[in-house]
């Protein structure tokens, strides 16, 4: 909703950069006391005791590798191949997303974080030039008719708790925070970079989702870009450029989203020393997993994407960080911090569960 949906936004995406802040906070806590956690799973095994660090490892191999499926399913749903062969010779999604494989086997070679670096950067390049294009083509539509589709738009919407799960899901590198922190050479440095970051690109989604809600109404497509393209927003030279781009950013994005998976499966399943993400035939099987899921899924890239955002990435951004902190026993948790925290597990409880079951009850 017009209402709804930006509050909703912000409200969601401050608990997440608060609660990237708690895991820090944590991890801090730990160190002072002598146990050094080096993942999310690791502070949560000091907290949680034995349970925790599997509890944490299953969310967030969960997580990255519904990610990375979702990597795969965006690709075959954008990819511009009417628009470049043409209506007849169109490219059926199924065939489009496995066309990225070849793609996703080479750029998973590397096996270090910092060999990465220039895929994440080349990523960010494309992603930044797609997301102008969409605020300035969001403005120049919303001028050009003098604001009709905000008018008409409803305060709230029933679908608030799809929106939540694909919020969430747009909020998701907590997984992330301590593997690059650990790559920095100190937590003032990292703290430096990353929470300026962050709170930007909370910003840029914030204002994307709005302008476009507002401008365009309803979008049914998980992707904006190609639902303006099936709705002849701009031109079709375009429409091309700005698909393909957004293409490449999301394979050059997914071997650091499937590194914290591979990480955990590499240590648990092979055997790997810890902060390795194993060798590349553990890798290989991780990206035909995901791509073969997101095939297998059909072309369902909106409601994927809803539940892994309402269920494992739920958890890991809303409800454990303020858990970690009630039950962490290096600092006294005051009544005003332990009432706060206690509400934020609560409803993330509530809108995971909520998120759940009506993403589950649509796509299946």
């Amino acid at each position: 909703g017009s209402l709804l949906g930006p509050l909703g936004f912000f409200i969601l995406s401050s608990m997440a950069v608060y609660n990237m802040h708690l895991l820090i906070q944590c991890r801090e806590r730990l160190k002072v006391d002598g146990r050094f956690a080096r993942t999310y799973g690791e502070v949560a095994g000091h907290v949680l005791g034995k349970s925790g660090k599997p509890l944490v490892d299953t969310f967030i191999v969960l997580t990255q590798l519904g990610i990375c499926s979702v990597y795969f399913s965006f690709f075959g749903d954008s990819f511009p191949s009417e628009d470049l062969f043409g209506k007849d010779n169109e490219i059926p999604y199924a065939y489009m997303a496995a066309l990225a494989f070849p793609v996703v086997l080479l750029l998973i070679v590397p096996n270090q974080v910092k060999s990465l670096a220039v895929f994440s950067g080349m990523s960010n390049l494309l992603i930044c030039s797609s997301i102008l294009w969409v605020l300035v083509e969001s403005v120049r539509h919303a001028v050009a008719d003098n604001f009709d589709a905000v008018k008409k738009l409803p305060l709230c919407r029933s679908e608030f708790p799809l929106f939540v799960g694909n919020s969430v899901y747009s909020l998701e590198g907590i997984g992330l925070v301590l593997p690059i922190g650990n790559s920095m050479r100190s937590t003032k440095e990292f703290r430096k970079v990353f929470f300026p970051g962050i709170i930007t690109a909370c910003t840029i989604l914030w204002l994307m989702g709005t302008l476009s809600y507002y401008s365009f109404g309803k979008i049914s497509d998980g992707s904006i870009t190609a639902e303006l393209d099936k709705r002849g927003v701009a031109s079709n030279a375009w429409m091309i450029v700005i698909n393909i781009f957004l293409c490449a950013a999301v394979l050059l994005t997914y071997p650091l989203q499937l590194r914290p998976a591979a990480e955990v499966i590499a240590e648990r399943v092979l055997g790997s020393p810890a902060g390795t993400s194993g060798p590349y035939y553990g890798r290989l099987a991780l990206a035909i997993f995901t791509g073969g899921l997101a095939i297998a899924m059909g072309n369902n890239l909106g409601l994927m994407i809803a539940l892994i955002g309402s269920g494992a990435s739920t958890m890991l951004a809303l409800i454990l960080p303020p858990l970690l902190d009630i039950l962490d026993t290096t600092h006294k948790c005051r009544w005003p911090r332990l009432c706060f925290h206690a509400s934020l597990v609560t409803l993330g409880a509530v809108l995971a569960c909520l998120g759940v079951f009506v993403s589950g009850k649509a796509l299946f």
